[in-house]
């Protein structure tokens, strides 16, 4: 992934998010949108639309949105956010001020599209049904928290928790911690954005 962001403090704080989490690797960071264009294609693109200063260049965005998935740090809220997004392209929308959970929940959801476009859509082979146990923590994983905050979500220890998160990649045969989530998703263990959790996807 790279990230394009005026501010020196967002850009380290959106490569402090990328590498606390497993599967993702940022390969450039960079202060312009424009430096990215010339670069190879990248999966996935963070791009700061700053309130307070001038907007990233509509153009330069929505050629990168052509190759890669855009995520886009603005304000929601702000009616200039989607018309902005409506001319570029952008995929995703992430507050400024999100929380780091909410910011790597939007990065793993780009992430799982780039998979599953890969793939071609191919339905990932199954291994044994995870237990109730594993597939909460799934699902903690599948927010974006690290093993850390899943660990006390779950009143359990970050070793045991690893223990867990072992196990369902084995089950989902899973290399990955992004590639988990979308086996997950492709399971119904793990709600696809805007959709629901596949009711019998509990097992006892």
């Amino acid at each position: 992934m790279a990230i394009a962001a005026r501010h020196p403090l967002v850009r380290a704080g959106a490569v402090w998010a990328a590498a606390a989490e497993n599967g993702f690797r940022v390969v450039e960071s960079v202060e312009s949108v424009e430096a990215l264009v010339a670069a190879e294609p990248i999966d996935l693109v963070v791009v700061e639309n700053d309130p307070l200063g001038p907007p990233p260049p509509a153009a330069t965005v929505a050629r990168l949105a052509r190759t890669s998935k855009v995520l886009l740090l603005a304000s929601a809220a702000d009616p200039a956010t989607g018309a902005f997004v409506a001319e570029t392209g952008a995929h995703l929308v992430v507050e400024h001020d999100a929380e780091v959970a909410d910011l790597v929940a939007a990065l793993h959801r780009l992430a799982a599209e780039v998979v599953t476009g890969r793939a071609g859509h191919a339905q990932p082979q199954r291994g044994a049904p995870l237990s109730r146990r594993e597939i909460e923590t799934m699902r903690h994983i599948g927010d974006g928290l690290t093993y850390r905050q899943v660990a006390r979500r779950m009143g359990l220890s970050e070793a045991t928790v690893g223990t867990y998160a072992r196990r369902i990649r084995e089950k989902l045969n899973a290399a990955t911690k992004v590639e988990m989530v979308v086996n997950a998703m492709e399971f119904g263990y793990v709600a696809r954005p805007g959709g629901a959790v596949l009711a019998n996807a509990w097992n006892e």
